[in-house]
């Protein structure tokens, strides 16, 4: 294992609780942040160890992967090992888990891409990734349905005029009541 994966082990008890803020532990943060960053880190300050625990954490997790704000990007039917759904929460804090699940839904759906922010770049993956799949549409035999149908409805109209008789309209006289 190494420096900075124990040092993301022990942060949570590290910023949690004083007493496991260690001589050892202060030491693996300073060669975790020298790898990462290139920054050194002093002996005295209790807070900037702190914030090296959380420039290491941001560092490491960093996913290839970012959806627009909002947007939740789901697989229809069974999903995908058994995940349905996905968000930005989600690419954040687990990327190991979540990042192949990325991958998949934009070879499922590469229509999508546009709700994506980012996506690493096309000589990491292969080039079969965005590639749209063909639609095939079925072939329609041209039909004279709808002459069939106009004519069936000319034929209903000219036997209801024919058939019809108009009804004079009867008037009604109106009283108006006096008291």
């Amino acid at each position: 294992m190494s420096v900075i994966d124990d040092v993301i082990q022990f942060s949570h008890d590290y910023v949690n609780h004083p007493s496991s803020r260690t001589a050892e532990r202060k030491a693996k943060i300073r060669q975790a942040l020298l790898k990462l960053t290139g920054q050194k880190l002093g002996d005295s300050c209790g807070i900037c160890y702190l914030e090296a625990i959380f420039k290491i954490i941001n560092r490491t997790k960093m996913s290839n992967y970012e959806l627009k704000k909002g947007y939740v990007a789901q697989f229809p039917g069974q999903g995908y090992h058994g995940v349905k759904s996905f968000t930005n929460l989600n690419l954040k804090l687990n990327p190991a888990k979540y990042e192949p699940i990325a991958e998949e839904y934009l070879r499922l759906h590469p229509e999508r891409a546009i709700y994506f922010v980012k996506i690493p770049k096309l000589a990491d993956k292969p080039k079969t990734l965005f590639q749209p799949r063909p639609v095939v549409q079925p072939e329609v035999q041209p039909t004279n349905l709808i002459a069939d149908a106009m004519d069936n409805v000319r034929e209903a109209v000219e036997g209801l005029k024919k058939t019809e008789t108009v009804r004079k309209s009867r008037s009604r006289k109106t009283v108006k009541k006096t008291d």
